[in-house]
């Protein structure tokens, strides 16, 4: 007689999900955790033992650089995420210095893969599309799109609004006094750049009639640091920043300048990475639902993997995390 589910998953100490993918012969379970599904079992008599699948049973997780603290954030909330469902999964950080993109994902299929993730992958560069990502698709490997998003994706993915958080950013500096407010961003051709500029124009259209001074350098410390010169010689008294990191740079500029944060010019960061409460000030903050964006992450992948098709782009809403790098703009700052 098979044995129960739930009794199996009782003795070996885990889910009766993780039991039936052992039983069925499904990857992404760790080696430590199939034997022991295998012990027991074999203790209940159970004599069906299930051969390895061929797959390579890890989950792939495809970021850039680790340098901005967003990413390694992002990776290392959704390896403990699908360690909760006792999934391996392997980090795979792509440069101009490392293996690039491309060749991890044809790895991944050549191994296959239990699933992959990509954060802010080559699909958030104007013009690139999606094609590469399809074809995985294609092979039947589970795949989640991470941040980095164009609006109107065809595939599963998740990502925080960045044209919400530009508008949360400009409102809260608007309501402490600041008419002079400019943005701070990466190139053009990233999606992330271009949704972060319109929500800035949008909420910019809404409080001060179009005031527009938008800065594109890299999403860098030195970005930061070389964008901010051009906001200060328009004389903004406010900034929205797309990245923690770009506010860094931003803030070690305006005092190169002569200029006190916030007491001359109010900086506002965006993705709320552990750096923000570490700054000098603690930057005020546009946070991602890391979280939460994991979780759905991970909840999309087993949902294919467990055949339910393709799930539409879910896309989350930042929080305002206020620090000290933000305040009332000055009387005698020009209007």
């Amino acid at each position: 007689m098979r044995p129960k589910l739930h009794h199996v998953a009782e003795l070996a100490g885990v889910s009766e999900a993780t039991v039936s993918r052992v039983i069925n012969a499904k990857p992404g379970v760790a080696e430590s955790t199939r034997r022991a599904v295998l012990d027991v079992l074999s203790d209940l008599g159970y004599r069906e033992v299930p051969t390895r699948s061929t797959d390579s049973g890890l989950i792939g997780i495809v970021t850039p650089e680790l340098g901005n603290p967003i990413f390694p954030l992002l990776a290392q909330t959704i390896e403990a995420r699908l360690a909760r469902h006792e999934l391996m999964s392997l980090v795979c950080p792509s440069t101009s210095e490392t293996i690039a993109e491309q060749d991890y994902l044809d790895h991944f299929v050549e191994t296959r893969a239990a699933g992959i993730i990509v954060v802010n992958g080559r699909y958030a560069q104007d013009g690139f599309g999606y094609d590469p990502y399809f074809r995985i698709v294609d092979t039947g490997i589970p795949l989640v799109l991470v941040n980095g998003i164009f609006p109107g994706c065809p595939l599963p993915a998740v990502a925080v609004d960045l044209a919400a958080a530009a508008r949360l950013g400009v409102q809260h500096l608007v309501r402490l006094g600041h008419t002079r407010i400019g943005c701070l961003t990466g190139p053009h051709r990233y999606s992330t750049s271009q949704l972060f500029v319109n929500g800035y124009r949008a909420a910019m259209r809404e409080v001060n009639g179009g005031y527009d001074v938008v800065s594109e350098t890299l999403f860098t410390l030195e970005g930061g640091r070389a964008g901010m010169a051009k906001l200060l010689e328009e004389g903004c008294t406010g900034v929205v920043a797309a990245s923690d990191l770009m506010a860094l740079g931003a803030i070690t500029a305006a005092r190169s300048w002569g200029a006190k944060v916030p007491e001359d010019v109010s900086i506002i960061g965006s993705d709320g990475t552990p750096l923000s409460t570490l700054t000098d000030p603690p930057l005020t903050t546009l946070r991602q639902p890391v979280e939460r964006m994991a979780a759905a992450t991970v909840s999309a992948l087993l949902a294919q993997s467990n055949g339910d098709g393709m799930l539409s782009p879910q896309l989350f809403q930042p929080e305002l995390v206020a620090g000290a790098s933000a305040a009332t703009v000055k009387a005698a700052a020009p209007a």
